[in-house]
C-alpha cells in the first residue's frame, strides 16, 4: 500500500452516501507527513483487523459483555420503536428524559434533521408530530421549573386536555439524573391542570424504571443488548425519539449500513476508509503533542454533533491504563466549537496559542436553493457581499480558517456532507464511531468501558 498515492488525493469520499473526508491540510504539518503515515500503516491494518473481528463476533478483548453497535440495528429491534412512536404520535408533547448517550444522540437527530426551531413551529408545520423536549441531562432546578411552566402555559392555552408523554431512557434504570427527573417531572405534570401525563421507559427488564412504569401502567420498551450509551445513537435508544418526531429512521440506518459496507470493503486501506485515516492522522498528531481536538461544525443544527462527539471521544479514549494494565493516562481532549461563531471566540487561540490541538470542521455542500432570508441583497451598502448566499459565505469562512491554520503550521481537516439528510447523517455518525473504535486500537486502550465515570457515581451514591 503506497501512502503517497492516497495522500496526494487529499480526500476520501463515500460516494454512495455523499460523505467526504478532506485531510490535505492535516498532512505535512507538525511532523505528520507521508513518511510518518507510511510507517504507521501496519498498525492501521491491525486496527482494521480488530474492528472487523468485533463486527463479526461482537466480542471485544477488554469486555466481558458483547459490543454490538457496529452491526447496525436490525429490523426486529426497529419495529417496536416505530410501533410505540405511532401510538405516541397523538401526544402534544413528548418529554425525553436521559443523560449522556441516552440524550446526546437523540439531540443530534432532532437538531440536525428537524432543526433547532422544531418545537416553535405549528403542529402542521411539524408534519403533525408532537413537540420533542429533553430533560434529565442535568440537575438544574431552574430549567426543570421552566419546563413545567412551559407545559402549564400550553395547557392553559389549549382549552382541552393536553397529552404529555414522559419517556425515560436509561439502561440501568438507576441513573441519578434520569431517575430523579422522571420522578419529579411526572409528579409535577400530574399536578398541572389540564394535563394528562403518561409514562414510558426504554430500560433493562426488572430495573427501577421498569418497575416504575409498570406501577404507573405505562409502556416499556426494551433496551438493546450489547450497546453502551455513547454508541447508541443508531439503536432504539436514539431512534425512539427520532421516530416520534418524524425522522426517517429507515434512511438513517440505510446510511449507516452503507458506511459499514464501505469500511468493510476497504479492508484496512486508509485510502478508501475515511474512519481509519481520520483515526490514524489524529493518533499521529497526538503523538506530536496535539492532544486537543476541536470539532467545529459550520451550522447551528450540527452543534449537537460536536457535543455528542465530545462524549464519544472522551469516555472511549480517556483511560488511566492500557489493555496490558500499564498506566498511560491516555486520551485526547475534545473541544466543542461552532463556525463561524467561534471564529470570533476561539480562533485566536487556535491560530496563535499553543501548538497542542487539531481542528476538525464539519460542513454541508448543498443547503438547497437560497431564499431572501439567506442571501445578501444586491445593494451598494453590501459591497463585496452583494448577491452572496449565506452558504457561500459560510464555506468561504471555513476554508479561510483552515488555510490560516495551515499557514501557521497548525493541522486541520474537514468532513463534508453533500446534503443534510437522514442517510448522510446516519453514515457520518457511524463513520465517527468507527474512527473512535480504530483509535482505541491504535492507542491500545479499551474504548468500551468507563471506569472513571463509575468512580464519581460510587462516591455520590455513598453520600445520598
Amino acid at each position: 500500500m503506497d501512502a503517497r498515492a492516497f495522500l496526494d488525493r487529499g480526500a476520501v469520499r463515500l460516494d454512495d452516501v455523499g460523505l467526504e473526508y478532506r485531510f490535505a491540510k492535516s498532512v505535512g504539518v507538525g511532523g505528520v507527513d507521508a513518511a510518518a503515515v507510511a510507517a504507521a500503516l501496519p498498525r492501521a491494518r491491525a486496527a482494521a483487523g480488530a474492528f472487523r473481528a468485533l463486527l463479526e463476533t461482537g466480542e471485544a478483548p477488554c469486555m466481558d459483555e458483547a459490543v454490538l453497535w457496529p452491526r447496525v440495528t436490525p429490523p426486529e429491534q426497529v419495529a417496536p420503536v416505530q410501533a410505540w412512536a405511532a401510538r405516541a404520535r397523538g401526544a402534544d408533547v413528548v418529554l425525553s428524559i436521559g443523560i449522556g448517550g441516552s440524550y446526546l444522540g437523540n439531540r443530534v437527530l432532532r437538531d440536525a434533521l428537524l432543526g433547532t426551531t422544531y418545537n416553535a413551529r405549528p403542529r402542521a408545520a411539524r408534519g403533525d408530530w408532537p413537540e420533542l423536549h429533553f430533560a434529565g441531562f442535568h440537575l438544574d432546578p431552574a430549567e426543570s421549573r421552566d419546563l413545567v411552566d412551559l407545559v402549564r402555559a400550553k395547557a392553559a392555552a389549549a382549552g382541552r386536555p393536553l397529552r404529555v408523554v414522559l419517556l425515560a431512557i436509561s439502561k440501568s434504570g438507576t441513573t441519578t439524573e434520569t431517575l430523579a427527573s422522571t420522578l419529579g417531572l411526572l409528579r409535577a405534570m400530574q399536578e398541572v391542570p389540564g394535563v394528562k401525563a403518561e409514562l414510558a421507559a426504554l430500560t433493562a427488564p426488572g430495573s427501577v424504571l421498569s418497575e416504575l412504569v409498570r406501577a404507573k401502567q405505562g409502556e416499556e420498551l426494551p433496551f438493546p443488548e450489547g450497546i453502551g450509551g455513547r454508541w447508541s445513537v443508531l439503536t432504539p435508544v436514539g431512534l425512539v425519539t427520532a421516530a416520534v418526531s418524524g425522522v426517517d429512521v429507515g434512511a438513517l440506518l440505510d446510511g449507516a449500513r452503507a458506511a459499514q459496507a464501505a469500511i468493510r470493503a476497504a479492508d484496512g486501506d486508509p485510502g478508501r476508509d475515511p474512519a481509519l485515516l481520520y483515526a490514524l492522522l489524529h493518533h499521529l498528531h497526538a503523538g506530536q503533542g496535539r492532544a486537543g481536538a476541536v470539532f467545529m461544525p459550520y451550522s447551528e443544527r450540527l452543534r449537537s454533533v460536536s457535543e455528542w462527539y465530545v462524549q464519544l471521544l472522551a469516555e472511549s479514549l480517556g483511560k488511566e491504563k492500557d489493555r496490558q494494565g500499564q498506566v498511560v493516562h491516555a486520551g485526547r481532549t475534545p473541544i466543542v466549537a461552532v463556525g463561524t461563531t467561534d471564529m470570533h471566540a476561539q480562533t485566536q487561540l487556535h491560530q496563535e496559542g499553543p501548538h497542542d490541538k487539531t481542528v476538525t470542521t464539519l460542513d454541508v455542500a448543498d443547503w438547497g436553493p437560497a431564499t431572501v432570508a439567506d442571501r445578501v441583497p444586491d445593494e451598494a451598502v453590501a459591497g463585496k457581499l452583494a448577491g452572496k448566499t449565506f452558504a457561500q459565505l459560510n464555506t468561504l469562512a471555513r476554508e479561510a480558517n483552515e488555510d490560516a491554520l495551515r499557514g501557521s503550521g497548525r493541522p486541520s481537516d474537514a468532513w463534508v456532507l453533500d446534503r443534510l439528510d437522514a442517510r448522510g447523517v446516519g453514515a457520518l455518525l457511524y463513520t465517527l464511531m468507527a474512527s473512535v473504535a480504530y483509535e482505541g486500537e491504535l492507542m491500545d486502550v479499551c474504548a468500551y468501558d468507563q471506569p472513571g465515570v463509575e468512580a464519581y457515581k460510587k462516591i455520590m451514591k455513598a453520600r445520598l
